[in-house]
């Protein structure tokens, strides 16, 4: 049985960004999506809204996610190295 491979919180980053660049979502949602327990989904979304990459809205009694103008710049940038590492085989 082989071990699966950790993913990098740049990998991570890269798409939570990817799938809130579509939609926005609740944060349970969100980590549903990426895999990810919610507790620490939770401390990475603070430390990219301290960062202003997105941002949590409240409406009521629920919350979401949003990509911001900030966020879509960053992951257009982060696709561009990804796939330059990828054509050299580093990724």
């Amino acid at each position: 049985m082989t071990k699966a491979k950790k993913r990098t919180k740049l990998l991570i980053v890269m798409e939570l960004l990817e799938i809130l660049s579509s939609d926005e979502l609740p944060p349970t949602r969100l980590a549903t999506l990426v895999n990810m327990p919610y507790d620490r989904l939770a401390n990475l979304l603070r430390e990219l809204e301290e960062k202003k990459l997105v941002e949590v809205v409240e409406g009521g009694r629920s919350r979401v996610v949003r990509i911001t103008e900030e966020g879509l710049k960053l992951l257009g940038e982060l696709k561009k190295i990804k796939k330059i590492l990828d054509e050299y085989g580093l990724v």
